[in-house]
């Protein structure tokens, strides 16, 4: 709870936090009281016996503990000083829409319920994700998050892109999103890695890959990003895999663009999370290879920022693949910090539809919750509405390992659960006058959260 005390005439305030705490028995509520015109409130605030009281214009913030925050509103209605009291919601939102240009066709990351899934997590700082591909050149959408890397094909350490493929991969993983620029990327925070073991003309030979991926490893990253794939199995790629993996990176790869069942490496590789390309409408691409070896699909084009600063159509198993190392990036993302095995294991698990497609919110489902401390998020969707003595209304809650559950409440009293998204109440109202309507969302790990909105009945 942030502290920060204030002093006002015959009030000593402290600012209060819009939502309710994880544990409930010592839990307390936030209500906005309306004063009247020249009320001061100490009347109405002392019969309810705050915790905690802010002041603002025209009215008073206060903490009582949840277990008493339906009466609490009543008492305070009650009094002639007293014009409204409500809650003091917080605005968050189930699903994100955001305002990149580039966002409108975007049709992957609603199809894979990543827009779900960013309102509990959008990344880290501290998961790095490297890009072997042509390099990759620092957009706007990527500023302050690019590291620097190293370029195999020319052996120095500017990996700047000299062909644009390796910069629209990075662009699908880790475009900022919600800055009115290009698009927006899977894993907002994360940061990216260049190593450039593919030329202009985007062809490079497995030592150079193979060296790509050990330097990868060596220097910190979470996910390895492989947008390209090759024929022939090779020893040389499998050995490094196998280091990747054993400093703790999870690799993905490209499972190809050629219509084929054959399996191509590094993808087919077992350490390596292989990924094939699926349509808007639950499809494979025609061009995406498949079979047994292919992990998991993703969408398969995706709009990225090219080096000239269009924005164009990305497509091939090179786009699918960063869409699922973002969705990578974002489990990694999550607290506690899971393993890579545990974010492949996940990222399979989440796997729906025909080919296979990943899921985000599954995914995080997926990922065990042992150490969790973060609870869920919850608001109204909108205020309570009372019809012929029903009273209806519908939450939306979000947590980064998935909500069980939401638990309605009526003037204190326990009146519905839902368990499944939307979340929604519906009540024979059996109270009279000023009922406070309150939702508590409650996460896999058991930490809790609430918001509590006034109906009249």
């Amino acid at each position: 709870m942030r502290v920060r005390e204030l002093v006002l005439g015959a009030l000593a305030a402290i600012a209060v936090t819009p939502a309710l705490p994880a544990h409930a028995a010592t839990a307390a509520e936030t209500l906005v009281v309306g004063l009247r015109p020249s009320a001061d409130g100490r009347k109405a605030l002392a019969a309810v016996d705050p915790v905690r009281t802010e002041a603002l214009p025209g009215a008073v913030a206060v903490d009582v503990p949840a277990s008493r925050v339906a009466d609490a509103a009543r008492t305070l209605a009650a009094d002639p000083d007293v014009a409204y009291v409500e809650p003091d919601h917080v605005a968050h939102a189930a699903a994100l829409t955001p305002d990149d240009p580039g966002y409108k066709t975007q049709w992957g990351a609603v199809q894979t319920r990543v827009n779900q899934a960013w309102s509990s997590v959008r990344g880290a700082n501290r998961v790095v994700i490297a890009v072997v591909d042509t390099g990759v050149t620092a957009t706007p959408d990527l500023a302050g998050r690019v590291l620097p890397g190293h370029d195999f094909v020319n052996n120095d350490d500017d990996p700047r892109d000299d062909s644009g493929h390796g910069t629209m991969a990075a662009e699908v993983i880790a475009a900022d999103g919600y800055n009115r620029t290009g698009i927006a990327g899977v894993c907002w925070a994360c940061r990216i890695l260049p190593v450039k073991v593919l030329g202009k003309d985007g062809s490079g030979s497995y030592t150079d890959i193979a060296e790509g991926i050990r330097y990868a490893a060596d220097h910190g990253a979470t996910i390895v990003n492989l947008s390209l794939s090759g024929t022939d199995d090779s020893q040389l790629l499998r050995d490094a895999v196998t280091y990747a993996t054993g400093k703790g990176a999870l690799v993905l790869a490209a499972a190809g663009n050629d219509g084929s069942s054959v399996a191509h490496y590094p993808a087919a590789i077992p350490a390596v999370v292989a990924v094939g390309g699926e349509t808007s409408t639950g499809t494979r691409y025609a061009w995406s290879n498949y079979g047994s070896w292919v992990d998991v699909t993703a969408p398969g084009c995706n709009p990225s920022q090219a080096l000239n600063g269009a924005i164009e159509q990305y497509c091939g198993t090179s786009s699918a693949t960063p869409f699922a190392a973002g969705l990578a990036g974002l489990l990694a993302s999550t607290d506690p910090a899971p393993s890579a095995a545990t974010v492949r294991a996940a990222l399979v698990a989440s796997r729906v539809g025909a080919v296979g497609r990943v899921d985000a919110l599954n995914a995080l489902n997926a990922l065990p919750v042992a150490g969790d401390k973060t609870a869920p998020t919850v608001v109204f969707a909108a205020t309570p509405k009372v019809t012929r003595g029903v009273v209806t209304a519908t939450v939306a809650a979000a947590d980064q390992h998935g909500v069980a559950r939401v638990r309605f409440y009526a003037a204190g009293r326990l009146v519905a659960t839902d368990t499944t998204a939307p979340y929604t109440l519906s009540w024979k109202a059996t109270a009279k006058g000023l009922v406070a309507i309150q939702a508590r969302a409650d996460d896999r790990a058991g930490n809790a959260a609430g918001t509590a909105r006034g109906v009249r009945v």
